[in-house]
């Protein structure tokens, strides 16, 4: 069984794996210590420029679009600067 965690992501009952719901491959192990963005594709593009966003934002800025391994599938973004540590989620079937 799956319980649905976000949007994009579902943590499976029996493995406690963190899965894609678009394709419902596993993307990490829900295990303390791990987190499921590290282990999943990571695409870092330069904010500045993008159409939509002012020329005043701070031109180091990088979106960070993290994907499913398996399928592409975009399972969460943000905005941080590239020295920035990831915004890790804390994740609770419990």
């Amino acid at each position: 069984m799956m319980t649905r965690i976000s949007p994009s992501l579902s943590a499976e009952s029996s493995s406690g794996d963190i899965c894609c719901n678009a394709c419902n491959s596993s993307v990490a192990p829900n295990t303390p210590g791990v987190h499921w963005k590290d282990k999943a594709v990571l695409v870092s593009r330069q904010v500045f420029g993008m159409p939509g966003w002012p020329e005043s934002v701070h031109r180091d800025l990088v979106l960070r679009e993290f994907m499913c391994p398996a399928c592409g599938h975009l399972l969460d973004s943000e905005v941080a600067l590239p020295e920035d540590p990831f915004l890790y989620d804390v994740v609770a079937t419990e």
